[in-house]
């Protein structure tokens, strides 16, 4: 019999003592850092959530979208009805796409991994951007600090399953946190590249902020600390009825027949590429091409999610007790309605009232830090809230 590769990992795994690890995939992504050890899964979660049921006819083209856009932005005076509080319990299986990166010069901060979930919009390239990475990726920065790095297409996103745009929703994209989470820290190596997690800091991204927090509040024992990004909770800087008009919502298919001609008529995505400027981006502190990135890469996301983005802005997570870091740009259009302080820093307080809670609003940026002159820096606040909590 011949003594192949697998014969030989195998042989390694006994020897040494590691867990053989689940099969990885080929790499589908465009780019990782140089300094990590990547690899990519497909897993298989399993879900219990309670979805909520929006009553919504399933449009077929853009005049159709953009009066129900007009409708449901109308002032609450108008007495236009809702969209009920129906509610279904839902048992389903993603399959749900994602990368593990981790040092290859390893220092002791390796075994705490940073599973991070982006925002509406976004997919997983979100945090390793090939664009400038020295610029612009969370990932690199991260691995270049010691830490592991968890991330993942959410549900509907990227190369991770896709369900209908009417039915995804932040209450299915909690759930899979939450699985994925267990997954990544008791899974003795088998979506961590063999490397067993010691601690865990769940990370997001706006609607990824927002499906961690809800997360992290119904579960508080899945994670050792928290970074929330472009995140607010005062309900005067969420400003729903102006971002649902700013994003100017379009039908994807339509949109990019080519990239998203497979998906239903229930997703979205805003018209062109000023438009994510308007929301995301704040001049002069960004370079035209990294909006133009951005907007290359741009995912279409669901109309249940749109609507229902920040339901999670009211919840406490008093229960959650570890490490907290609320982070957003101090011009943040979508959560402070253009300018944060004096109204950011509550009721973030109060929610994480029982957490050891940093806040930072960092300067020159508006929502996606990420993309701003100086990301980099705010990478550093993070990465050094991590080794302040001894992460």
């Amino acid at each position: 019999m011949l003594f192949n590769a697998r014969h030989l990992s195998l042989a390694l795994a006994v020897a040494t003592g590691v867990k053989a690890t689940c099969p990885n995939i080929p790499l589908t992504q465009p780019f990782y850092p140089a300094t990590a050890n990547c690899v990519e899964y497909k897993i298989p979660v399993s879900t219990i959530s309670e979805n909520g049921v929006f009553p919504l006819s399933k449009w077929e083209d853009d005049y159709a979208i953009v009066d129900f856009f007009a409708v449901a932005s109308t002032r609450a005076g108008a007495n236009y009805p809702g969209f009920g509080n129906k509610t279904v319990v839902e048992n389903a299986t993603y399959e749900i796409a994602a990368s593990f990166c981790s040092p290859k010069k390893i220092n002791g901060k390796e075994t705490a991994v940073i599973p991070a979930t982006h925002g509406i919009g976004q997919g997983r390239s979100h945090w390793n951007s090939p664009y400038k990475p020295e610029e612009y990726n969370f990932v690199q920065f991260a691995i270049a600090q010691g830490y592991s790095v968890f991330f993942y297409d959410r549900l509907g996103s990227g190369e991770s399953q896709k369900v209908s745009g009417f039915t995804n929703q932040i209450n299915k994209q909690v759930a899979i946190l939450q699985e994925l989470a267990v997954l990544v820290r008791r899974g003795r190596g088998k979506y961590t590249n063999g490397l067993y997690p010691k601690k865990l800091a769940l990370m997001g991204f706006s609607f990824g902020s927002y499906t961690t927090h809800a997360a992290i509040a119904a579960r508080p024992d899945i994670a050792d600390a928290v970074i929330l990004t472009a995140v607010g909770f005062n309900a005067t800087g969420l400003n729903i009825n102006g971002l649902i008009r700013s994003f100017v919502p379009r039908i994807a298919s339509l949109q990019n027949p080519l990239r998203f001609g497979a998906l239903d008529t229930g997703y979205l995505s805003w018209a062109d590429k000023f438009v994510q400027i308007n929301t995301y981006f704040k001049y002069p502190f960004y370079d035209a091409p990294a909006a133009d990135f951005a907007e290359a890469k741009k995912e279409a996301f669901g109309i249940g999610e749109f609507l229902a983005f920040a339901a999670p802005a009211s919840v406490s997570a008093a229960n959650f007790a570890g490490a907290a870091s609320h982070i957003t740009g101090v011009t943040d259009y979508i959560v402070c309605n253009g300018y944060c302080p004096g109204i950011w820093d509550e009721p973030a307080k109060t929610h994480y009232k029982n957490a050891k809670l940093t806040q930072y609003l960092h300067p020159g940026s508006s929502h996606n830090i990420s993309f701003h002159h100086n990301a980099t820096g705010a990478y550093k606040v993070i990465t050094d809230f991590l080794a302040a909590s001894r992460l």
